[in-house]
């Protein structure tokens, strides 16, 4: 049982094709590379499985992306062209093979995540010079360079972070050193900085668990961003214990229930009465859990 899954280099499948079978793998993918940004059209099967097809605009799995649905009201789904917006702008593509719909739960992360997040961090920052901008940004990160057979959940939170900056002058001196007066004044300078937290969900023994693996932290280019940098992040890495235990705690919702696996797809919940979609890949993200 498998999902199938061809792209035609023109419009009505005509031209170079390339296909995938996802063979018993729950997911398959594939970075374009010298045929990045040359897809037209797609057509995606169902052998025996749900699934879901998906073509995003970069090489890693982001930006926008077309959608197919197959094994809901459709065996077989296409688009015969991308349209004119998204036309030659595939550069990786994915397939998602799923368990019958009765066995599968979908949780939709954002609405979950974003608010116990900013509740999370608002109260590790209270008092600190760093803040966040706005709300965080929830989205599937597919098997990223520095864990390359791992699927996460990411969570991408913009910061302002205040640089107190003292206040010196100094004063030419002919016959010396120059002198250098300490006004006893201090500025403030904003910089942007950013932390991602990207999460894995797994089960164990039939128990859902989820941790927050990995941690980056940037900060913007300027002359204190070293220091900036190094006061902001081992904190924000240390953090992880506190965001793992924030998400055990809401998993614990399902503690009474067994299930046999938990993956991600990108973006909102597809309606497999439809036969595809285009979203963007972080407009959300779903967490679906397979029951035992």
């Amino acid at each position: 049982m498998s999902v199938i899954t061809t792209l035609w280099e023109h419009k009505n499948f005509g031209g170079q094709s390339f296909t995938s079978n996802s063979a018993g793998w729950r997911y398959f993918w594939n970075k374009w590379g010298a045929h990045n940004d040359f897809f037209s059209s797609m057509r995606a099967w169902s052998v025996g499985h749900r699934g879901n097809a998906y073509a995003f605009e970069h090489i890693d799995f982001s930006g926008r992306f077309a959608a197919l649905n197959v094994g809901g009201a459709f065996t077989s789904s296409w688009w015969s062209y991308f349209g004119d917006a998204f036309n030659d702008k595939v550069s990786s593509s994915l397939i998602v093979a799923r368990e019958p719909v009765n066995r599968e739960i979908e949780l939709q992360l954002g609405a979950l995540v974003i608010p116990q997040f900013a509740s999370l961090f608002d109260a590790k920052v209270a008092g600190k010079p760093v803040s966040r901008d706005g709300d965080p940004r929830v989205y599937a990160t597919f098997f990223p360079d520095y864990d390359r057979d791992r699927v996460f959940a990411t969570i991408d939170q913009r910061l302002k972070v205040q640089v107190r900056i003292p206040l010196k002058v100094t004063i030419p001196n002919s016959f010396g050193d120059d002198i250098e007066i300490d006004l006893g004044q201090v500025r403030w300078s904003d910089y942007e900085a950013r932390v991602r937290y990207d999460v894995g969900f797994f089960v164990d023994d039939g128990v859902l668990h989820g941790a927050a693996i990995w941690s980056h932290v940037w900060v913007e280019a300027g002359p204190f961003s070293q220091r900036v940098h190094d006061e902001l992040a081992p904190e924000l890495h240390g953090a992880k214990p506190s965001l793992t235990s924030a998400i055990e705690g809401a998993l614990a919702l399902f503690g009474g229930r067994r299930f046999a696996d938990a993956y991600l797809l990108p973006g909102p919940a597809p309606n497999m009465n439809d036969a595809g979609f285009f979203a963007n890949y972080d407009e959300d993200i779903t967490l679906v859990l397979v029951n035992a």
